[in-house]
């Protein structure tokens, strides 16, 4: 089970047949229809998405969340919150659309946001999933990890991203209070 988003592949025909929640493509993929949990029952051999339903607290838009990118495609990284306004919360998602990460033009997403890293962002609505936006200059990246080594990434006076065991360099839309300053 993993959190999709419309138009993720889940599933392949072959494998399962689509119930609630998703659809198959000209090529033959199972796709989620809506955003929520993508749910593959290996006996029955069917796939479905179980839709993002209530949650116990409801974001306001203008809130700032904090959390953990796990996932990022072409347009779309998901983001689990962990923390708005100052106050923990559990269970919430947000998703960041490419066109919300910069006032720039961004032709490749993987130069802006990677999976593993913590993002602060503003809530652009007010059901779940949340949708996010880094546009602002606080809001961005605040810790990263090498991709090549997987350790922290400190944020040079160049506003580079470099990692010291490896010293291999990267770059992000980090915001403004990014938590770890290479030394001068």
């Amino acid at each position: 089970m993993s959190y999709v988003v419309p138009g993720e592949v889940v599933a392949v025909i072959e494998e399962a047949l689509p119930q609630q929640g998703v659809y198959v493509d000209d090529r033959g993929f199972i796709r989620a229809q809506v955003a929520g949990i993508a749910v593959l029952d290996k006996y029955k051999k069917t796939v479905r998405v179980k839709p993002v339903s209530k949650c116990e607290f409801s974001l306001k838009p203008g809130s700032v969340a904090e959390g953990v990118v796990t996932n990022v495609t072409e347009e779309l990284a998901v983001v689990r919150i962990y923390s708005a306004d100052g106050a923990r919360i559990q269970g919430a998602i947000g998703l960041l659309h490419i066109s919300q990460i910069t006032n720039e033009f961004v032709r490749d997403i993987y130069e802006y946001i990677k999976p593993s890293d913590v993002v602060r962002a503003r809530v652009l609505n007010g059901n779940p999933p949340y949708i996010l936006s880094t546009k602002e200059p606080a809001m961005g990246v605040i810790q990263a990890y090498c991709s090549k080594c997987g350790r922290e990434l400190y944020l040079a006076p160049s506003g580079i991203l470099v990692c010291r065991n490896c010293g291999y360099q990267e770059r992000r839309k980090v915001a403004v209070g990014y938590l770890l300053l290479a030394p001068r």
